[in-house]
């Protein structure tokens, strides 16, 4: 199964483009929402491998769609947008739909802002089916907005995780 994209719906765009600190609803200093993220290093991912599948080709750069992306600096991983990553792909497996807003409102930002992490720039990418690092990286690549979220150059840390019915998400961010 491939990962679904929804070029149409405009929280897709929003998370695909990524998220400013004061452009949205997302903005951690006006956010509402109250809940809290418990922090966990367990993704079910090989959190490496994944950061250097995005690492090579953010340090050598790509194609994006019909965009040539430069080459950007590594990031690094961080366990608190693990976290917001592992608490996402449980949501979207229950909900079996691939939504960057919860049915309560929940965005990206909400989220990240749960773990204790202070952001000024947040992304998201979705996807389903896929079993292994290697094979939801490469067609997260080969989407244009996805790949643009790998390789925007204002992230500097990045946290993933999957369910185990193979439900991904990569969370972006930067303080």
């Amino acid at each position: 199964m491939k990962f679904i994209v929804f070029p149409l719906m405009c929280i897709a765009l929003c998370c695909a483009l990524s998220c400013k600190k004061g452009s949205d609803s997302n903005n951690p200093e006006t956010n509402t929402k109250t809940f809290k993220i418990e922090i966990s290093t367990a993704t079910n991912i090989n959190n490496d491998a994944l950061l250097k599948l995005v690492n090579d080709t953010r340090l050598v750069g790509c194609k994006c769609g019909t965009v040539t992306m430069p080459p950007v600096a590594a990031l690094t991983w961080n366990v608190n947008l693990g976290a917001a990553a592992v608490y996402q792909s449980k949501y979207i497996a229950s909900v079996k739909s691939l939504v960057h807003t919860s049915a309560n409102g929940e965005t990206v930002g909400d989220r990240v802002t749960a773990t204790g992490y202070t952001w000024t720039t947040v992304g998201e990418n979705l996807a389903s089916g896929q079993t292994t690092e290697v094979q939801v990286f490469n067609e997260w690549i080969a989407s244009e907005s996805h790949c643009k979220n790998i390789m925007n150059a204002s992230f500097k840390e990045m946290g993933a995780a999957k369910t185990s019915d193979n439900y991904w998400v990569q969370v972006f961010a930067a303080k």
